[in-house]
């Protein structure tokens, strides 16, 4: 990247006259707002501004925050919103290509934080006020959450019939319009999908659909950790318990963050449920992240070892650098699949 400089060292930011703050937005531990990170961030880049400087947020905030913190400054600097919208691992299409929504406070701030954006994104889409951003953000993330709670609902539901659920997924795309794809899975997980929907139920109470299909997103991996424990127990030879081998505990293909992660709860509910042993195998997530749980290398994933020492392979993501077709050459280990993406 032409012009960029990586760095840590805050006396950079006096050298700055546009500020894009994206920091992690989570949950404290009763799932309200946390904006620790947002706040201290801002606090830093207040030291070092000057009049007629830009701040921007680009971190998904709850409807409101941007008036809320940056109103008392939008009379001296050009204050605004403008959510990003990376999807780590996407290599297409680029950042350049995705339109990139802005808004800000005045007017004036709108026309200086448009020009910004417009000199790196292909497409600038200006919107009426930061609070329009605010939700475009949360309502982009929280229709994929009610999109995949539905699917994996009808997919439990077509698996009951003998029908194999991504036949049908396939079929229904043929539609050519009305329709989008998505894929049953474990559950949702990264910073943004888990986390967005406690955005939006701190100041609006009343819904219902979101609510019903985050509370059973959250639920999925520990229930089916149940499931399969349960089944697995039944025809374990080990009488202390079943033995589990999880694959992929990344929140998603090609990533190494554990946060909200499906398959770290699915494993962590293992765990509780007891095991004789429980093991997981992701080549991107190392032993130092999960301290608590067994790590089986690349040289022991091979189907000889497998069969002799686990029960079950437990699929939560289809991760990168692991050699799937090792799962078809099993004679003795059950194979469950989650993650069909």
């Amino acid at each position: 990247m032409p012009n960029v400089t990586l760095t840590n060292d805050e006396s950079f930011l006096d050298r700055a006259t546009a500020y894009l703050i994206s920091v992690p937005t989570l949950l404290k531990a009763d799932n309200t707002v946390d904006l620790s990170h947002l706040i201290s961030a801002l606090a830093m880049v207040l030291k070092h501004v000057q009049p007629g400087n830009t701040i921007v947020i680009e971190s998904s905030v709850q409807v409101g925050t941007t008036r809320q913190i940056l109103g008392p400054y939008q009379n001296i600097l050009h204050c605004g919103m403008s959510p990003e919208r990376v999807d780590p691992g996407r290599t297409f299409p680029t950042a350049q290509q995705i339109p990139k929504i802005i808004s800000a406070l005045t007017p004036a701030s709108n026309s200086v934080i448009h020009k910004l954006y417009a000199r790196v994104f292909d497409q600038v889409v200006p919107v009426s006020k930061p609070e329009v951003a605010e939700m475009t953000k949360l309502f982009e993330n929280c229709y994929r959450m009610v999109n995949i709670a539905y699917v994996n609902e009808m997919a439990d539901a077509a698996r009951a019939h003998g029908i194999d659920p991504n036949e049908m997924i396939d079929a229904a795309a043929t539609k050519p319009y009305g329709y989008q794809a998505f894929r049953p899975g474990l559950g949702v997980g990264g910073h943004c999908i888990p986390v967005n929907p406690f955005y939006l139920f701190s100041n609006n109470p009343n819904l219902p659909v979101l609510k019903r299909a985050t509370k059973l997103m959250r639920n999925r991996p520990a229930a089916l950790a149940k499931k399969l424990h349960r089944r697995c127990a039944a025809r374990a030879a080990c009488p202390t318990g079943p033995r589990i081998l999880v694959v992929g505990i990344g929140f998603k293909p090609g990533q190494s963050v554990l946060s909200y992660s499906p398959g770290l709860a699915f494993a962590t509910e293992l765990q509780r449920l007891g095991c004789s042993r429980l093991v997981f195998h992701d080549p991107l997530v190392e032993q130092s992240q999960v301290p608590w749980l067994e790590k089986l290398d690349h040289a022991g994933f091979h189907p000889g070892r497998l069969d002799l020492e686990f029960d079950a392979v437990a699929v939560c993501t289809r991760q990168h650098g692991v050699d799937f077709t090792v799962l078809d050459k099993l004679r003795h280990c059950r194979v469950k699949t989650f993650d069909t993406a």
